[in-house]
């Protein structure tokens, strides 16, 4: 039983407690605001970009600004909204609905000004933006920045072949994941009625051209898509289906260890896939691919996914450019030879503490984005910019409905458990808790009643 005195004393140890922790707080305060006092007032900062690295810069000065500084967060991007590129795949494999894996840009923070419009022209001396305002091509205007982050990304590769860019699906947006839903569902219509069995077997051959994350992530989804939705196609059967996926290299996935590798090619041609290792595609048209070792390959379904390039605002721009058109930057991410301006994600190139420089990865992009605005915070105060350091936590791919690859802190998981892990890894990652709310109905509907066989209507 608690005698009175004892509860004193507790009381007596809880208000010293609170006493402690409130005093805690404002010599925090205090320090905060008295380091605050030297950043520069009014700085403008503009974010060219708003993908992975231009959010993760925005959110990030969002968070380290003080609200009395008015310095000027500009986010700036041609659409109005942020597309969560890894679950492209499951877009085109009709597990994810379209709108769900993108998120407003305009609602993350207050703090953030976003305007939509086309960068026309980065003038890198004068730190001047100029670009047409709105969607439909508005006035064009010029700001003025103290800071440019340069965020633009990449855009597909196509390295010269011939009728490569005409006759091949890209993964890089939205419409690219659902015309080639679209285009598969076309496919398996047409298929149907078509008595000629060579036409037929040309109609139901899917390519992909690539074997990396993106390409064996497509393979897999448009592979599940194809032979899953048969049941719905009477006269369809499984044996006239052709699903390839062509590498250049020696082993698909170059990115992660060759075991994984070997797991993920298993899986793969466990569930139908041909894999065509040290294979180049030579030339494209609407009803075949040529490889350069002779292979005439009758498709009308070819996906490309071999590789990205800086995108061409940033390929263009007076500044030192590294491989595939990036601009080069220095270890604490600010442009060689120009303090002001920064570059980073798939256009930039990052080196490595050692050697090397980072891949082109959402993982790497989040991180640098972090630091892109930690050391504009720190050269606003008068402090040295901080170097890039980061080791990869993983890399997770999918191979196939409810299986998946992973290597993560340096343990490797294969199978139902690495489909989880990827699919919790970036479920955690989409911005907005209704956007993730979204994408988890999604998956519980496709669970319990499989996936819709319709075309998704796109409006012109």
């Amino acid at each position: 039983m608690l005698t009175s005195r004892t509860v004193r004393k507790a009381s007596v140890i809880g208000a010293a407690l609170g006493s402690c922790v409130a005093a805690s707080m404002l010599l925090k305060n205090a320090a905060r605001k008295r380091r605050n006092r030297s950043l520069q007032p009014n700085q403008t900062i503009i974010i060219a970009g708003a993908g992975f690295a231009g959010l993760n810069v925005a959110q990030e000065l969002a968070r380290l600004l003080p609200g009395d500084n008015e310095g000027h967060i500009r986010l700036i991007d041609r659409n109005n909204f942020l597309l969560f590129t890894p679950m492209l795949t499951e877009v085109a494999g009709g597990e994810l609905d379209a709108r769900h894996i993108v998120a407003p840009p305009r609602q993350l923070s207050p703090r953030i000004n976003f305007e939509q419009g086309d960068i026309r022209e980065i003038r890198l001396p004068e730190k001047t933006v100029v670009l047409d305002a709105g969607p439909q091509g508005g006035p064009q205007r010029t700001i003025k920045a103290d800071h440019i982050v340069i965020a633009l990304g990449s855009v597909t590769e196509y390295h010269d072949i011939p009728g490569l860019r005409e006759h091949s699906y890209a993964m890089k947006s939205i419409a690219d994941a659902v015309s080639l839903r679209n285009q598969i569902f076309r496919s398996l219509e047409q298929a149907r009625w078509e008595t000629d069995a060579k036409r037929r077997r040309e109609i139901l051959t899917f390519v992909v051209g690539g074997g990396g994350f993106t390409g064996v992530e497509t393979m897999a989804a448009v592979n599940d898509l194809v032979r899953g939705s048969l049941r719905h196609y009477p006269g369809v059967r499984a044996d006239e289906v052709t699903t390839i996926i062509i590498e250049p290299g020696e082993r698909l996935l170059a990115e992660i260890t060759p075991d994984l590798a070997a797991y993920a090619r298993e899986k793969l041609e466990e569930h139908g896939v041909q894999v065509l290792l040290k294979t180049k595609i030579a030339s494209a048209a609407a009803d075949f691919v040529e490889t350069e070792d002779g292979k005439h390959i009758p498709t009308r379904t070819l996906i490309w996914a071999g590789g990205v390039t800086a995108n061409p605002l940033a390929a263009g721009l007076k500044c030192p450019h590294g491989r595939h058109g990036t601009i080069v930057v220095d270890h604490s991410l600010q442009v060689t030879g120009l303090p002001g301006i920064w570059a980073l994600g798939d256009c930039a190139q990052v080196p490595k503490p050692s050697h090397g420089s980072y891949g082109p990865t959402a993982q790497n992009a989040t991180r640098e984005g972090a630091l892109v605005a930690r050391n504009i915070v720190a050269v606003m105060r008068g402090e040295k910019p901080r170097p890039f350091d980061f080791k990869t936590i993983g890399e997770v791919a999918l191979v196939g409905r409810h299986s998946a690859v992973a290597k993560i802190y340096g343990r490797r998981f294969c199978g139902f458990p690495a489909w989880a892990m990827w699919r919790a890894i970036y479920l955690s990652k989409m911005p907005g808790a209704a956007q993730r709310s979204r994408i988890f109905a999604d998956w519980m509907l496709d669970l319990i009643f499989g996936r819709s066989v319709s075309e998704v209507p796109i409006v012109h």
